[in-house]
């Protein structure tokens, strides 16, 4: 493999990154967007580098804009990036002519020359670029701001720089973890979101801190970092949990809709059922009544499967119904109607394979039970079905 061939660079600290946020960050994405055969490493050949499976490689130097512009024409960063790259092919650790140099900046600045180095992807736009770089007048006084690292730069040979002028891409963003976000927002929940953001770049952290204690290259292969995540994200997806969209109403909400006696209210009070259990009830109805709506409507359940669980509830509720006819029919009216209500409310469904909140299936149950589809009187249908 490609990367083992790499040398180590004497300058590099692994260990540092972890007084850093960027370069995990970035670190991470790449862990999880690049192709199977690829890896990425942290702090080792650059802030972060990509190893291609075709022996290419990208480095990518990050820098934080919030204290400063990086991106700035004269800035020290830009140009002591510049020169590093061009020590790091003068020695041979890496080929400039197979190398991508990517200059990442956040929050989102620019500058004129970062541009320019990012738009000299010909011949003639690079040797106009790098002429104008050993201009004196360009360079400043000897031994004076960025004057060392131009000629640092310039000292690795006009090769060199014109492979690094041509292969640099210069990357800026406002939220470097939008990106992230976006790679995994397809099959996760706005409300874990950045729960499950964190955790990735945790992974990614705990994988090269492994590899650093066991003194070994801190590199990755991304389908196996990849393998990890998702075993992670199996094993605790709290996206397998639809998550309730009301809170539990007031006592003011359940006794308004309590006095406004819909039918399935008049189905509990046909059973001799407390105020407390039809208290209850009323909550689960407005609660589910609202999940269902706002799961629909936001793509979180396909509206059709309202119907196949509600059909499965009817079916339920059918065998409840016999078995309470056969086995306790010795009960009152009232009696049969509570066993049967309990019966039903103790069952546990799952919505699309998903967690339905504990509160939803007994919602559910009332809502049919509105609409007389069914009822717990033995005598339901002809007490209430003309009033649903």
């Amino acid at each position: 493999m490609v990367v083992a061939e790499l040398k180590k660079i004497k300058s590099s600290v692994p260990g540092q990154y972890l007084g850093y946020g960027l370069q995990p960050v970035r670190f991470c994405l790449h862990a999880l967007t690049i192709p199977t055969g690829c890896s990425v490493s942290l702090e080792y050949l650059d802030d972060v580098a990509i190893h291609w499976s075709d022996g290419r490689v990208t480095l990518e130097q990050t820098k934080s804009s919030l204290s400063g512009n990086p991106t700035a024409d004269r800035s020290q960063e830009l140009w002591k990036t510049l020169a590093n790259w061009a020590e790091l092919c003068a020695d041979g650790t890496i080929d400039v002519s197979s190398t991508c140099f990517t200059y990442y900046v956040t929050p989102t600045k620019s500058g004129g020359l970062v541009e320019k180095l990012n738009a000299a992807k010909d011949d003639k736009s690079a040797v106009e670029l790098l002429e104008h770089f050993k201009e004196k007048k360009f360079q400043g006084k000897p031994g004076v701001g960025i004057e060392p690292q131009i000629m640092k730069f310039l000292s690795s040979g006009d090769k060199i720089c014109l492979g690094i002028i041509r292969n640099f891409e210069f990357l800026t963003e406002d939220d470097p973890l939008e990106p992230l976000r976006k790679q995994l927002v397809s099959t996760l929940p706005d409300d874990t979101l950045d729960d499950f953001c964190a955790t990735a770049i945790g992974i990614a952290k705990d994988n090269v801190e492994e590899l650093i204690r066991d003194k070994k290259a801190p590199i990755i292969d991304a389908a196996r970092f990849r393998r990890k995540f998702r075993a992670f994200v199996r094993k605790y997806d709290f996206s397998n949990l639809l998550v309730p969209t009301m809170p539990p109403p007031s006592s003011g909400e359940v006794a308004e809709l309590m006095a406004n006696l819909p039918v399935f209210v008049r189905q509990l009070t046909s059973i001799g059922a407390s105020e407390t259990l039809i208290a209850t009830a009323v909550g689960d109805f407005l609660r589910s009544t609202s999940d269902k709506v706002t799961w629909a409507a936001e793509g979180e359940i396909v509206e059709d499967s309202l119907e196949e669980l509600d059909e499965a509830l009817l079916r339920h509720h059918l065998l409840g119904r016999d078995e309470v006819e056969d086995i306790h029919g010795h009960l009152s009216p009232e009696e049969q109607g509570r066993y049967l209500y309990r019966k039903c409310l103790a069952l546990t469904l799952p919505l699309e394979g998903r967690t339905l909140p504990t509160y939803f299936i007994p919602g559910e149950f009332n809502c049919l039970a509105d609409l007389c589809r069914l009822g717990w009187h033995p005598d339901y249908e002809s007490l209430f079905s003309d009033k649903a």
